[in-house]
């Protein structure tokens, strides 16, 4: 590796600062999570990836993904001595070295800063006739930059890849449970399978080309590209997992608050560019703790799981559902289509879908609390609507709360809209 050279760091905040002492001409960036460094290394290249095994149990999966998105990447391990058998089995999982924590500076100095190889003689080898040609490749450079954005944008980027590089008509794809096209499939086609170890996926329909080259010529490089796009696709797929991962709250199961911030900001930027309205429902189980007192924290682990399955199911598909925190949750409501009358700003259907969350609640029998329930479960919540009551996402968060706390104040197993006007379940 050479001066300059960007380095990943995986793990606390003291094994970032470590790094940084002992490698000053490299650029750190640090992650305190295996799922947050992999989603890094996603997003962006690195020369090298510094992995502390103290990330817990996900760092020998975070590992393997490691090596799947970046196969050149130097990775190295670092562990406390009691982990180190773990670390010797890492070697054959995609590791290079691993050294031992307390870590100094020499050791990595050793693992990262080691002296370039010296420069092979220069030689410029012919251009194969007919191969890409410097605005294919960076076409292809585009398509495995974005990877992050899922395997279907990935197919399609693939499709229109190969449609300009063999300057064709059409050309469709079809992998797994994907399929990708660009342009019209007519006339005359080549069909390339897509083989992974020997077994068809999926195939590539190359149609009215005039790409000006033999046959066996386009077999081949089609062939190739074949390959190209089952490794491309089944990266994009892993980036998706790791993403998800990274977005899905452990317990319930619903999309959890860095989502949620994120997704939110976007839609009000959809809202405001398309005249649609956007309702923030923020609410909470009411009197969650005397479930945990009374029955355990486990039993309130599963009620907040029952919470969750409800509110999907209530919910419309297009809407967001996650779990804000604790006992809390929030539904997005807003429209997938035009308001019909332009302008329109009071949240009649969202207060009904709150209402209709509350009575699902209340009405439900919660396995997890038995027969000796002590009475129904409610929960309070506050309604608060874009741009009536914020234009930025934080604003219409913080209106939401307040009316929250309002329903609180006033008897609870109610929905309040921000800025007053309460509304029964």
């Amino acid at each position: 590796m050479h001066p300059n050279s960007r380095l990943l760091v995986i793990g606390p905040n003291t094994l970032s600062e470590t790094a940084g002492r002992a490698l000053p001409s490299f650029r750190i960036v640090g992650r305190s999570s295996a799922l947050a460094g992999v989603w890094q290394l996603g997003k962006q290249s690195f020369d090298g990836v510094l992995l502390s095994l103290s990330t817990g149990k996900k760092a020998l999966r975070a590992l393997r993904s490691l090596r799947e998105i970046d196969p050149q990447a130097h990775i190295v391990l670092s562990c406390t001595p009691a982990d180190e058998p773990a670390a010797r089995q890492a070697l054959g999982e995609g590791a290079d070295d691993y050294i031992l924590e307390p870590l100094s500076p020499r050791e990595l100095e050793e693992c990262f800063a080691t002296p370039a190889a010296p420069a092979a003689t220069p030689t410029t080898p012919a251009a194969p006739e007919n191969g890409p040609s410097v605005d294919e490749l960076v076409k292809l450079s585009d398509v495995l930059k974005s990877l992050g954005d899922g395997p279907q944008k990935t197919l399609e980027r693939f499709a229109m890849l190969l449609r300009d590089s063999f300057r064709a008509t059409g050309v469709s794809i079809e992998l797994d449970d994907l399929s990708a096209s660009a342009g019209e499939i007519r006339g005359p086609g080549h069909e390339e399978p897509i083989l992974r170890k020997g077994e068809s996926v999926g195939h590539v329909v190359l149609a009215g080309s005039a790409y000006a080259a033999p046959a066996a010529d386009v077999d081949k490089r089609l062939s190739d590209y074949t390959l190209l796009i089952d490794a491309a696709v089944s990266q994009a797929r892993e980036r998706q997992h790791w993403r998800d991962l990274a977005w899905t709250d452990d317990l319930s199961g619903l999309r959890n608050r860095r989502y949620l911030e994120m997704a939110l900001a976007d839609l009000i930027i959809r809202a405001k560019e398309q005249d649609r309205r956007l309702t923030v429902l923020l609410f909470d189980i009411d009197d969650f703790k005397s479930y945990n007192d009374r029955y355990g924290h486990d039993t309130g682990d599963s009620l907040i799981r029952e919470v969750a399955t409800l509110l999907t199911h209530c919910s419309r598909e297009h809407d967001l559902v996650a779990r804000f925190g604790g006992d809390e949750f929030v539904v997005v409501l807003w429209d997938a289509d035009k308001p019909r009358i332009p302008g329109s700003k009071h949240p009649t259907e969202p207060v009904a879908l709150a209402k209709r969350f509350c009575r699902e609640i209340r009405e439900h029998h919660f396995q997890c609390l038995g027969p000796d329930a002590p009475g129904p479960v409610t929960i309070s919540g506050g309604l608060a609507s874009f741009p009536r009551d914020g234009e930025e996402s934080e604003r219409l968060i913080a209106a939401a709360d307040q009316a929250l706390l309002t329903a609180k104040r006033t008897g609870k197993n109610r929905i309040e809209l921000a800025g007053g006007g309460r509304r029964e379940p």
